[in-house]
């Protein structure tokens, strides 16, 4: 890596840390400076506001988890499955625990960051990854709404602690099991899928993915994308 993007790694670490430790309203960008060991005006280089800061931080976790979902459809086209895929996406964002407040809803962490801009992008993949499951029927066609039904689901999941706190003493894999099979019985098809069917699929959504972390590295290490 360049310099200057060792530096702003180093930054958005020190971000990282305090974040998590602090929450988001609490954080300045002296705490972010001297935790990095640099001058303020150093980050500025990099991000001309708090929050641009803090988005590029969001932007970095996420390439983190959809890097491991590529990898994982790449190597297991079936991996691509609804009831793979969610699985496999809660766990990666339980994991982390900047992805966990995303996902959860933790608005003491994230303040009013968890509407970020980068949104809009990431909406129209999983607008694509939508239509792809429908095309190749990955799904049941007798249940209604049934692509709301499983992403109702799968949210439902990431919000059980919050809601019931004897949830919160079953581990993240016990809890991933029972969203796979949930989503395997009540929402796909009986039956094995077509193996042409997925390799197409993991393979558009693979690509489509690169492209988003291509997106977001641009965006994080170059300050003139985001003017």
């Amino acid at each position: 890596m360049t310099q200057p993007t060792d530096r702003a790694n180093r930054i958005l670490d020190a971000a990282a840390e305090l974040m998590v430790r602090l929450g988001y309203r609490k954080v300045t960008i002296d705490d972010i400076a001297r935790r990095a060991g640099i001058g303020k005006g150093t980050v500025y280089l990099h991000w001309r506001t708090k929050e641009q800061l803090f988005e590029a931080l969001i932007m970095r976790e996420s390439i983190g988890v959809l890097n491991g979902l590529v990898e994982a459809f790449r190597a297991d086209p079936t991996e691509v499955l609804p009831h793979r895929f969610f699985a496999r996406s809660f766990l990666a964002a339980m994991r982390d625990p900047l992805m966990k407040a995303l996902v959860t809803g933790d608005t003491e962490l994230l303040g009013s960051m968890k509407q970020s801009a980068h949104q809009g992008q990431t909406q129209r993949f999983g607008d694509r990854y939508r239509e792809l499951i429908f095309k190749h029927r990955l799904l049941r066609d007798d249940v209604p709404d049934v692509y709301m039904a499983v992403v109702a689901t799968a949210t439902g999941f990431h919000l059980t602690d919050n809601i019931n706190p004897e949830f919160a003493a079953l581990d993240h894999e016990a809890k991933a099991r029972a969203l796979e099979h949930t989503i395997r019985n009540a929402f796909e098809p009986a039956g094995d899928p077509d193996p042409e069917s997925l390799a197409i699929v993991a393979d558009e959504i693979g690509n489509l993915f690169d492209e988003l972390n291509a997106q977001f590295r641009e965006w994080i290490y170059t300050p003139q994308q985001r003017g």
